[in-house]
C-alpha cells in the first residue's frame, strides 16, 4: 500500500502485539467461529480457553517487517502516447504515477521443528518433515484463518481509502488476494 497509509498500517499491526487487542479481535469474530477453528477442551472455562488461544497466537506471531518498493502505475485506462499526452494536457492530470509502496512480510512457523539436527542430505528437500501431514495442514489452515481475523480485517478497516489492497500469500497455499474499494 502507498506510504501515505504506513502510519495507519503500523498502528494497526502494532496493536496486535498486545493481549487486549487480540482478545477484542477474537471476541468480535464471534465465539462460534473461533471455536470452529480452535476447539475448546472439555471442561475448559471461557477465560482459560481465550488465554490458551492467545498463547497459541503469541507463539505464531512475533513480528513483521516492512520494506519499501518504488513503482510506477498507470492512473487510468490504457491510452496511446498521443491520447495520454492530450488527456494530461487538458485535465492537468497524470497518466503515469510514481509511488513508493510499503510491503509487509509475516512469517508464521508451522508444523513441528526438527531440533538439534542439521540435515544436509542430498534428498533433504524431497523429504521435508511435516509435508502432507494432516496435523500440519490443520495448523496451516488455523494460521490462515487467524491471520485473516487478526491482521487482514484490521488492515482493511484502517486503510479502507485505498483503491486496492493486495495480499500475496505463499506457503502451503499460494494465492493473490485483492480487495477493491467499492464505487460510490
Amino acid at each position: 500500500m502507498p506510504l501515505t497509509n504506513e502510519g495507519y498500517l503500523r498502528t494497526a499491526l502494532d496493536a496486535l502485539f498486545y493481549k487486549d487487542s487480540i482478545m477484542a479481535r477474537l471476541k468480535s469474530a464471534g465465539a462460534e467461529k473461533v471455536k470452529a477453528h480452535f476447539p475448546i477442551k472439555e471442561g475448559e472455562v471461557e477465560t482459560a480457553y481465550l488465554e490458551r488461544v492467545c498463547v497459541w497466537i503469541s507463539c505464531k506471531f512475533v513480528g513483521y517487517s516492512i520494506s519499501h518498493v518504488n513503482g510506477r502505475y498507470r492512473a487510468g485506462e490504457l491510452k496511446s502516447m498521443q491520447g495520454a499526452h492530450e488527456a494530461v494536457s487538458k485535465v492537468s492530470g497524470r497518466y503515469l504515477v510514481d509511488e513508493t509502496t510499503a510491503i509487509v512480510r509475516f512469517i508464521f512457523p508451522c508444523g513441528k521443528p526438527t531440533e538439534n539436527k542439521f540435515l544436509s542430505t542430498g534428498d533433504y528437500f524431497e523429504k521435508l518433515p511435516g509435508d502432507g501431514e494432516a496435523e500440519t495442514e490443520d495448523e496451516a489452515a488455523r494460521i490462515r484463518w487467524f491471520f485473516y481475523i487478526l491482521f487482514v480485517q484490521s488492515i482493511v478497516e484502517i486503510v479502507n481509502g485505498e483503491d486496492e489492497i493486495w495480499l500475496l500469500e505463499s506457503g502451503f497455499k499460494n494465492k493473490l488476494h485483492i480487495w477493491k474499494a467499492q464505487s460510490a
